[in-house]
């Protein structure tokens, strides 16, 4: 990963700021590459069957609690259940940088949320040409509307995912490394739906918080 290949507009979403000034520019500069140093991503993913029954969505045997989950893989007969981290070192770099930096530290963790995201986004584009259904759904992870982030613990283990890329989850069902994702992608030969009832920046004009959200462009 190189630093021309982060989105700094989404550095800067995520900083809520449209501009830095020189000085801060230049921390932020540094700070992208420190952490393009210190990433090692890893990623899995698996093709599971989806199952609708009257009790909710089953993937891969495994049932998907809540509504939200189940209306968003709606039509869907397969999907994807991916897992992505940045590795230990990045969440080394940003608690050092916690002791004697703050402001280093928030771009740090700015630039690692930009840095997760288009390794998902890359493993995304991987796996769709792995597959090619002519629909997709969006990315959908526990903790998203009325899909429990309890159910973490499951859906690493139906990915394998911490024999094969060393992601946990703590008793808090935070993932470790923090700077980590899980997510459900339906994949569907009829037109899909997004679910999701969250600000993600990304479709700005769809979303339900688009008059009053503080990240909005």
């Amino acid at each position: 990963m190189q630093p021309s290949e982060l989105d700094r507009q989404e550095i800067l979403m995520y900083l809520r700021t449209p501009e830095l000034d020189a000085q801060l520019s230049e921390t932020l500069e540094q700070c992208m590459e420190e952490l393009c140093r210190a990433a090692n991503p890893r990623t899995i993913y698996r093709l599971l069957p989806v199952e609708h029954k009257a009790e909710g969505v089953y993937l891969g045997g495994l049932l998907l609690q809540g509504k939200d989950i189940a209306a968003h893989l709606t039509g869907c007969t397969e999907a994807v259940l991916m897992a992505v981290t940045l590795s230990a070192p990045v969440d080394a770099l940003i608690r050092r940088a916690e002791v004697s930096d703050m402001t280093k530290a928030v771009m740090l963790d700015a630039v690692a949320g930009a840095a997760v995201e288009k390794v998902c986004n890359d493993l995304e584009e991987e796996i769709k040409q792995k597959y090619p259904y002519p629909y997709y759904t969006a990315r959908f992870s526990a903790g998203y509307g009325d899909f429990p982030i309890a159910q973490q613990q499951s859906l690493l283990q139906l990915a394998d995912a911490t024999r094969k890329i060393g992601l946990t989850v703590t008793p808090n069902q935070m993932l470790l490394p923090m700077k980590s994702v899980t997510a459900v992608m339906g994949l569907s030969h009829q037109p899909v739906k997004d679910a999701r009832r969250f600000c993600c920046g990304n479709s700005c004009g769809e979303c339900p918080y688009h008059d009053d959200c503080s990240m909005r462009s």
